[in-house]
């Protein structure tokens, strides 16, 4: 686990990020980072009060994208 999300994530990502504990995070991050349909984790995230559209994780997952490909 890394002490913060990569890239650049937006405000409501980063405000579940910070909302999170040590194991949470962990779990957040594997399901973010792969390949859980962004549907699926807005699904999870608001069993858990943490509001997010599946927009805003695709968004999140082509900048990261984009960024590896610049890094390549």
């Amino acid at each position: 686990m890394t002490g913060a999300l990569p890239g650049r994530p937006g405000p409501r990502l980063q405000s579940i990020w910070e909302a999170l504990t040590g194991p949470e995070r962990e779990a957040f991050e594997r399901h973010l980072l792969q390949d859980t349909a962004a549907e699926d984790l807005v699904w999870i995230l608001s069993r858990y009060g943490h509001r997010v559209s599946a927009s805003t994780i695709r968004t999140y997952r082509r900048r990261l994208r984009q960024e590896e490909s610049l890094r390549d």
